[in-house]
């Protein structure tokens, strides 16, 4: 799954409460946040990682020209 966000989307209810909807795609509680996108913080722009379930991440190296 690629994600565009290293935060989750903030929904407020109408009672005023907040709700904090997963943008990382991580969360074990889609589609509530539960942190995981902290994992995501230190990721480099226009690379590309998979999440292991231990936490770690393994970079996966696209070997296809550009425009193929």
């Amino acid at each position: 799954m690629v994600h565009e966000r290293n935060h989750p989307y903030i929904v407020k209810t109408k009672s005023g409460d907040e709700v904090h909807i997963c943008a990382c795609g991580l969360s074990q509680n889609k589609p509530f946040c539960d942190g995981h996108h902290r994992f995501t913080q230190n990721e480099e722009p226009g690379k590309i990682y998979v999440y292991l379930p231990d936490g770690s991440r393994v970079e996966l190296f696209n070997y296809y020209p550009e425009g193929q």
